[in-house]
């Protein structure tokens, strides 16, 4: 995924478009390709195959097994925003929790889909046959974006910044449990990959800090797989603490907090991107959110399915900013009590979503230093 401005529809448009008949399929051990031409789903036949292959070994340590069933893979090359959704459906097998069945989708330039978005994707499938169910959104996301390029990766950082010093950040203790999206989805987004990122480093990077964040994971979500359905949190806030400590060493989630800001008090670097041959530096693509997840459960035959996509269920234009309500949250996001907003602002009675400022100040965080291309 990348933080790149959508058109409110996007994803709707993801779902809701009717199917027409593609000019060519191809399909690889896993995978069912939809494509415009043979080419291209040869082409993103042999990505994906390769993408899963490498994603399950970055994070798993070994390729998963053959699929049941091939992964129907609708590829839509157009020009403007980039975007993707996969749908998983959860159920057992075996009497353990596992994927039933899954469909990707994805739209954009074709380059953009190769580099950033398909593997976006391919990752959110490494993640669900890992626990055989939905695991919490700052993760599913975050954990997405570290297969994402470079450019992608240091526009989310950006993000990150700009949204903790505008106050819009999500305290961690209720971050980590969310299992729906917050009204202000581009924070857990943004904050979702930071803190990921911090977890995977502090771990020690590669194979083992992913190895570690998987672990960080399953202890904190407890015995989700037991729980009701449409349930609003993952594990509990003990289970969290517990997790912090057994696994990194922090006595609390808070104290996991405080360590994560003040990793980001250092400003973050990178190598000014170069157009090839030309020595020209180009700036990070205008971040732009394109991926949220929704998710649904019914119970069939006795037998729990849960239902969870990549889709958005609606998206915030966020270029120009955004007008920030501090502390935006979900609706059962912690919070202190309410309180009215200053006299004038809005008229009575309607300004039922203002919050108060999260238990602590938001950090003041230093500005990225912008990329400069090398002297001749």
């Amino acid at each position: 995924m990348t933080l790149r401005r959508p058109t409110a529809a996007l994803v709707l448009a993801i779902l809701a478009a009717p199917r027409v008949a593609s000019a060519a399929t191809h399909e690889t051990a896993n995978f069912a390709v939809d494509a415009p031409t043979a080419e291209l789903a040869r082409k993103f036949g042999e990505m994906a195959e390769f993408y899963r292959k490498e994603k399950a070994i970055q994070w798993l340590g070994q390729e998963m097994p053959p699929w049941p069933e091939r992964c129907p893979l609708f590829v839509r090359i157009e020009m403007g925003s980039a975007g993707g959704a996969t749908t998983f459906t959860f159920g057992t097998r075996g009497g353990r929790p596992a994927v039933s069945s899954q469909r990707m989708e994805i739209r954009g330039e074709a380059k953009q889909l190769l580099s950033s978005v398909l593997p976006h994707e391919v990752t959110h499938t490494v993640l669900a046959y890992h626990f055989g169910r939905p695991v919490p959104r700052w993760a599913d996301e975050g954990g997405s974006v570290l297969s994402e390029n470079e450019e992608e990766r240091y526009s989310h950082d950006i993000r990150n910044r700009e949204l903790l010093n505008a106050g819009r950040g999500i305290v961690l203790r209720t971050l980590f449990r969310m299992a729906d999206y917050p009204r202000d989805m581009i924070v857990l987004y943004a904050q979702g990959y930071s803190i990921t990122a911090f977890l995977v480093d502090r771990g020690g990077g590669g194979r083992e800090g992913r190895s570690k964040l998987l672990q960080f994971l399953a202890a904190g979500m407890g015995n989700d797989s037991q729980s009701g359905m449409g349930q609003k949190y993952h594990g509990t806030p003990e289970s969290w603490n517990e997790a912090a400590r057994k696994v990194y060493g922090f006595d609390s989630v808070d104290a996991m907090e405080k360590a994560w800001l003040d990793s980001l008090k250092t400003p973050p670097s990178r190598v000014a991107a170069r157009d090839a041959g030309t020595g020209s530096s180009t700036k990070p693509p205008a971040p732009l959110l394109n991926y949220a997840t929704t998710a649904v459960g019914t119970t069939v035959g006795g037998s729990r399915t849960e239902l969870r996509t990549s889709a958005a269920p609606g998206m915030p234009v966020l270029e120009p900013p955004v007008r920030a309500i501090r502390a935006s949250a979900p609706d059962f996001e912690p919070s202190r009590p309410s309180a009215l907003p200053p006299a004038g602002t809005c008229p009575t009675g309607t300004c039922p979503n203002v919050r108060m400022a999260p238990d602590r100040p938001p950090p003041v965080l230093l500005p990225p230093e912008i990329p400069r291309p090398a002297r001749p």
